[in-house]
């Protein structure tokens, strides 16, 4: 019995065989963002080896026992799309109708784990993974099957030679990729990996994205984007990108729904211009060199900040922005709680849900006249070392808050003490 399955290269012409070998044995445990999966991989010596009648013959039983042969093919193509891609890879092994199914199948999520490489020394790894990815990334090339969903876990290497990632983004994202995931060491090869932009210059490859997941890499020329008029969801993280050319990206998205910016240190003023109508989602995570926050996206209903320091953060068109979240983990922003109730009744008014993590509170909440007449939900939390506790901290102050929302039909505070270690 195979422990997993070996790539299937196919043509249109031909029924299944099995790329030499099989897999070893690699945990089936789900992973959670993007979930793991894949096909391929190499000849283990205690691999068994499929033969061409073997496969008819199981794929003949199968679907006689199955009656898949009955089921409309868009249902059969349904159901094999919501499989891990090594099982879709396995049931086509066994199906002819799965394998059918396999010619049109445009899901590849691929990392050691789905390429059952975790057993191998990371040398070895290294090499398979570039080896498998090539060959299943070219196998749907040469077949004309269009990749709908890319994800590219690669964030146990390092020294992954550019040219592999640049022509795997040629051959999947030019042919019209929805979904693409690339998550890379924050250096490979000595070197940050240059997103090549050239890929998303091409009108089918801009118009097809809608869900782009970039960590650790440069853009450069964002001059040559395309008009990214299906892009809903940008998460940038680690990405090493200009203000100008983080405006330009942004200028070419403007069915964008959510944005997630986080450590991306050459961004030292933030600008959300009001062309994102669609905008529904803001978060913004450790970003050091951040200074400057300024939004103007009408329909921003979510506003999440997060570590990095605390900045000065202005909004324009913000009647819909009702759920906003400040949480801080380090002592680089203090008095993140009268911060934000001397600033949040003019950043988002409307305001009905409110969460506050601070880990250093070092002035009183100030009593202001300003309301929240719409808050109904607020969560407090106060984080405190030792080292950061402020005695003199009146936590009555907090007092304010409540003068302050009319409405207000729910209030949790929590206060947790830790210790540093010393030396």
């Amino acid at each position: 019995m195979p422990r997993t399955v070996s790539e299937i290269t196919m043509s249109p012409d031909r029924a299944p065989h099995l790329h030499p070998g099989l897999l070893h044995p690699h945990p089936d445990s789900p992973r959670s963002m993007p979930p793991a999966s894949t096909t391929p991989a190499d000849t283990g010596t205690h691999g068994a080896t499929f033969q061409q009648d073997d496969i008819s013959h199981a794929a003949q039983y199968t679907t006689e026992e199955l009656g898949f042969e009955k089921l409309p093919e868009d249902i059969v193509h349904h159901i094999h799309s919501h499989l891990r891609v090594q099982d879709a890879a396995r049931a086509a092994c066994v199906s002819r109708v799965f394998l059918r199914s396999w010619r049109r199948y445009s899901n590849l999520m691929l990392d050691d784990r789905a390429l059952g490489l975790t057993e191998k020394k990371y040398e070895e790894r290294e090499i398979s993974i570039i080896d498998k990815v090539d060959k299943i990334l070219e196998n749907h090339y040469s077949n004309g099957v269009k990749v709908k969903t890319l994800s590219l876990d690669l964030y146990a290497y390092k020294n992954i030679d550019a040219s592999y990632l640049d022509r795997w983004l040629e051959i999947s994202v030019k042919s019209g990729t929805e979904e693409l995931y690339l998550m890379l060491q924050s250096v490979m090869d000595g070197n940050y990996y240059s997103f090549p932009c050239s890929v998303l210059s091409d009108k089918e490859a801009a118009s097809s994205i809608q869900d782009l997941f970039l960590v650790s890499c440069i853009f450069h020329s964002t001059s040559t984007l395309g008009f990214l008029k299906r892009l809903k969801s940008l998460n940038l993280s680690m990405v090493h990108i200009s203000e100008e050319g983080f405006g330009h990206f942004l200028s070419k998205s403007s069915a964008l729904e959510q944005l997630v910016v986080y450590g991306c240190s050459g961004i030292t003023c933030l600008r959300i211009p009001y062309t994102l109508q669609q905008l529904k989602i803001l978060h913004i995570k450790t970003c050091e060199m951040m200074q400057v926050v300024e939004i103007d996206a009408p329909n921003l209903c979510t506003l999440r900040y997060s570590g990095g320091p605390l900045v000065q953060i202005s909004a324009r068109n913000s009647s819909q922005l009702k759920n906003v979240t400040f949480w801080f983990n380090d002592v680089s922003a203090p008095a993140i709680l009268s911060y934000v109730r001397a600033r949040l009744p003019y950043i988002a008014p409307n305001v009905e849900c409110l969460i506050l993590r601070s880990h250093k509170e070092n002035f009183d909440t100030p009593v202001l006249s300003s309301k929240l007449i719409h808050l109904k939900k607020l969560v407090i939390g106060v984080l405190k070392s030792k080292e950061a506790f402020t005695p003199s901290y009146d936590a009555f102050s907090l007092v304010s808050f409540l003068d302050s929302s009319p409405v207000l039909d729910s209030f949790t505070m929590w206060r947790k003490m830790f210790f540093l270690k010393q030396g």
